[in-house]
């Protein structure tokens, strides 16, 4: 019971020099996320550390992969990944000495370089050596209802995340015009995506979107609301 005591007590963090009190299930939930993070990042690093893979140009490869004819300038990547210009500049050219990538400069201004994953780069950003996704599998232990609550649940974190300026943001339905949240009033398919004119439900939300077409401020702010439950969806 003792031990039990001690974990309902408020949980205090520095922030800004100042101790901020956080709940125990705040604070729990945050150190198991924290935990995760730490886990793949050093998993990573083990497994593609060593033949001189490193993580931040297999994030560029990934990033190249996910993007519209797998191109992207530059200044994209490092704004999206969160590196100086310079990080990311380096990375690209490691990666294109592999013949991973390959740069080329706009014909308009040739200041600005486009890097586009080669055939072999786009192999190389696939699964190590057929390795299974060991973060995957524990997902799937899940239960369907399980995995969709918790999808929802990381789309609100990554986009607190990105209003803080901590991650870049991504192409993700809550950001984008297509998205129209508890548009219709089947709790299995509540949202709707004007781009393919369907309904949907929130197993089905995506984080990173190849259709993506950002919002306006306001119909961002205004899906939003609808989807956090702020504001009531339009059957």
């Amino acid at each position: 019971m003792a031990e039990l005591r001690i974990l309902d007590q408020p949980t205090r963090t520095p922030n800004d020099g100042r101790a901020k009190v956080l709940e125990p299930m705040v604070a729990q939930l945050a150190s198991g996320l924290e935990k995760l993070g730490l886990a793949m990042k050093s998993r990573t690093w083990r497994r593609e550390g060593r033949p001189g893979f490193g993580p931040l140009q297999r994030q560029i490869l990934t990033l190249l992969r996910s993007k519209p004819g797998r191109t992207a300038q530059v200044s994209m990547i490092a704004n999206e990944l969160i590196v100086r210009l310079p990080t990311a500049s380096e990375a690209v050219a490691t990666l294109e000495r592999k013949r991973l990538v390959r740069r080329r400069r706009t014909s308009r201004d040739g200041r600005v370089v486009t890097v586009e994953l080669t055939a072999r780069g786009l192999q190389a950003c696939g699964p190590s050596a057929g390795k299974p996704d060991h973060l995957a599998r524990a997902i799937e232990t899940l239960a369907k209802g399980e995995q969709a609550s918790l999808l929802k649940v990381l789309v609100k974190v990554i986009r607190t995340l990105q209003e803080q300026g901590e991650i870049s943001v991504a192409r993700m339905c809550v950001s984008c015009r297509y998205f129209h949240p508890n548009h219709h009033v089947d709790p299995d398919r509540p949202h709707h995506c004007a781009y393919v004119n369907a309904p949907f439900g929130d197993a089905s939300l995506r984080l990173d979107c190849l259709e993506y077409e950002a919002a306006t401020a306001d119909q961002a702010r205004n899906a939003w609301a609808v989807f956090a439950g702020d504001r009531a969806g339009v059957s």
